[in-house]
């Protein structure tokens, strides 16, 4: 349903379990030689809100964060991972789990 919606493909997903509010993933782009120039990558939330934030990869003061509540979808395509990190931080307040499935489309290594 994703895929017909948003008119991309995707053919790989990667589930992230964050256990309480102490689990997190740091800053980072994903710009994994696999996923291609521009990827698309769709995540979809379930069980706890978590923020998830982005700063600008030049100004580290430009910050924006997302409420994703349960059953949210984020979709990060276009230029996206080339100028903005991204991370879900660790919360000083008592959170119960977050299971977040990232949908990718992985390419073809050539010479395999």
């Amino acid at each position: 349903e994703i895929e017909q919606r948003f008119h991309c493909t995707f053919n790989s997903v990667l589930l992230n379990l964050y256990r309480d509010n102490n689990d997190s993933v740091a800053w980072h782009r994903d710009r994994e030689s696999e996923l291609g120039n521009r990827p698309v990558i769709g995540s979809v939330s379930l069980g706890q809100a978590r923020y998830f934030d982005f700063r600008k990869v030049d100004d580290h003061n430009k910050k924006y964060s997302l409420l994703l509540n349960h059953g949210a979808l984020l979709l990060m395509k276009g230029n996206l991972q080339e100028t903005w990190e991204h991370r879900i931080a660790k919360s000083t307040q008592k959170m119960s789990a977050r299971i977040n499935l990232t949908f990718r489309l992985i390419n073809e290594l050539e010479n395999e």
